[in-house]
């Protein structure tokens, strides 16, 4: 099928896949819009046997399938966690808003479900811990906070630093809240940005801390910085204090309010606030994160002293 958008000549294939189990994907269809919008239509059907809600993804190749890594975060529709089965289901993908300057002939798209609204249901740190995950949008992410003790490598992570070894250190580190290890169940642990940098690498293989632009692309998913925080949290005021704005975990990431420890003065804001490092620095000194307040439906991007210690959430590489 060939189909003209401002001036660029793009030809479409389809792929259906078929799933020894259910969830089964079929009927798909992918069309420009001939308006000039630069928008694309894509329909599928979707079923399942137990009529569970599904997690769907979308992936695009511009090379004709031999990469699945083409970008395609402008979408919008049935798409990501908590998708009921059913037909002429519709994603929209504004091509023209994400590739203005893109002429290619060798563009395929895929779509797959999972059960669960999870991929494989979990990820295992070196520690053994296993942590839920979750598909929204094209990313696939944890939806705990992270709790491991030792790089990749088996190295351990330094902790029980005082106050002053804490501010003063330049090594990565983690403390528990409140040095009450019975907080690490729900909240994680609180990491400094020098753990998240390190090498060795705290997140579990196939994983990694996510970058600045990586959390970019989640909020703009779940709608802008101004609502996305609610469509991120728990619900419920079991953790998070009231009256825990907006909260509806839509997108099934459940962030937690696990609070901070600061650069010297010990630990705040545990059931109020929840921040998450990035691995992305914004200057020498500071690193950018992600906060999230008990009474606002917004998700905030703030950079801090490296030396803070945040929690630490983990996306699919």
């Amino acid at each position: 099928k060939e189909n003209t958008m401002k001036n660029k000549l793009i030809f479409v294939i389809s792929i259906t896949f078929l799933f020894a189990q259910a969830p089964n994907v079929s009927n798909v269809i992918f069309a420009q819009r001939t308006d000039g919008s630069g928008l694309v239509d894509i329909y599928y059907d979707l079923s399942d046997t137990d009529d569970d809600s599904l997690s769907v993804t979308l992936e695009v190749s511009n090379d004709a399938g031999s990469t699945w890594d083409f970008s395609c975060t402008e979408i919008s529709g049935e798409v990501g966690a908590n998708i009921q089965p059913g037909t002429a289901k519709q994603i929209v993908w504004d091509f023209g808003a994400e590739h203005s300057n893109i002429y290619s002939n060798q563009i395929i798209v895929r779509i797959t479900a999972d059960e669960a609204n999870t991929i494989s249901g979990f990820c295992v740190d070196i520690d053994g811990n296993e942590y839920a995950t979750v598909i929204i949008g094209n990313q696939v992410w944890m939806s705990e906070n992270l709790k491991v003790t030792k790089y990749r490598d088996g190295t351990a992570i330094p902790t029980g630093l005082s106050n002053s070894e804490w501010e003063n250190t330049t090594s990565g580190a983690y403390a528990v809240y409140d040095n009450n290890e019975t907080h690490a169940d729900t909240y994680g642990y609180l990491y400094n940005w020098y753990a998240v940098d390190d090498s060795r690498n705290i997140a579990p293989d196939g994983w990694h801390v996510p970058t600045d632009d990586e959390w970019t692309t989640l909020t703009d998913y779940l709608g802008g910085t101004s609502v996305a925080g609610g469509k991120m949290k728990e619900t419920g005021t079991s953790h998070w204090n009231s009256p825990n704005t907006g909260a509806t975990n839509e997108s099934g990431f459940t962030a937690f309010p696990g609070g901070y420890r600061s650069s010297s003065n010990g630990y705040y804001d545990v059931g109020s606030y929840g921040y998450f490092w990035s691995s992305s620095e914004s200057n020498s000194i500071d690193a950018w994160l992600r906060l999230l307040y008990y009474d606002h439906s917004g998700v905030f991007r703030n950079s801090s002293s490296k030396e803070y210690g945040f929690s630490v959430r983990c996306v699919r590489d």
